[in-house]
């Protein structure tokens, strides 16, 4: 993406040419006016002189072009075009309302996590953040279709909880959509709490997923280390659960690997 700084670069380079390109074609007129003279001086035939004539007109249509280009670019630099901020990506921030305090981080919209029934054998497969004020176009009144419940944090203890939680258990789960400027590649890590060199760290967590003998799968997401209750939701309503997930030795290499430990996770930008 150019900036200004580019633009100015290439206008001092524009400059520099098209006083080049004029004082070469003034000399060019100088020399014509003279061969000219001459040329009247020794008969040589009317036709060469068209000819010359010709070329310079060419060279001085040239300097015409240039020099419309050269306008255009101070314009371009008086009033550079408005753009957007070189690259930016989204990401959900799993059991947070609210988005990490990175730079150049901004919260899109807060919600709850919705998801397929945890013993369905049909429907989706994925989590989402569920914006807190729905707008309705047409709809029906029912029948055999897909469904969307509320998701709720099932067996979950002291390793994760905000401190406006006692307990986790049953309760609803929250979510945040976050917009990052200055970054355009999003990836969640798992089994990392720290980002690679060169990507920054938007949060660490926990890997969490639907039980594994439940009927229903679901995508792995990452929950944040420390997520936090909704205060309207705790009722056991069930719908999509959440569980955290825990290695298992055998074509899961251990060492380095644990049996039975809870695996982490850490969403990076870049």
């Amino acid at each position: 993406m150019r900036t200004v700084r580019d633009i100015q670069i290439n206008v001092r380079r524009m400059q520099l040419s098209w006083l080049v390109s004029l004082v070469f074609a003034f000399a060019m007129i100088a020399w014509n006016i003279t061969m000219q003279l001459k040329l009247n001086d020794v008969g040589i035939k009317e036709d060469k002189v068209d000819n010359k004539w010709e070329n310079m007109h060419t060279a001085i249509k040239s300097l015409q072009e240039q020099a419309v280009v050269h306008s255009r670019l101070r314009r371009a630099v008086k009033s550079p075009p408005i753009q957007g901020k070189p690259g930016a990506t989204t990401y959900t921030r799993w059991g947070r309302s609210k988005c990490p305090n990175t730079s150049h981080t901004e919260r899109v919209y807060e919600g709850i996590v919705g998801g397929e029934w945890f013993d369905h054998t049909g429907g989706a497969s994925n989590y989402l953040c569920m914006p807190r004020h729905p707008q309705w176009n047409k709809y029906g009144t029912g029948g055999k279709q897909a469904y969307l419940y509320g998701t709720e944090f099932k067996e979950i203890n002291t390793l994760v909880g905000h401190a406006n939680a006692e307990t986790l258990e049953s309760h609803d789960v929250l979510c945040a959509v976050c917009h990052v400027d200055f970054r355009a590649t999003m990836m969640m890590i798992p089994a990392r709490r720290e980002c690679y060199r060169g990507w920054t760290k938007e949060y660490e967590g926990y890997l969490f997923a639907n039980r594994y003998n439940a009927k229903g799968r679901t995508e792995y997401i990452c929950v944040d280390h420390d997520p936090e209750s909704d205060p309207k939701g705790y009722e056991v309503k069930n719908g999509a659960h959440l569980y955290k997930v825990t290695s298992k030795c055998g074509s899961l290499p251990c060492p380095n690997y644990v049996s039975s430990r809870e695996l982490t996770c850490v969403v990076c930008t870049k």
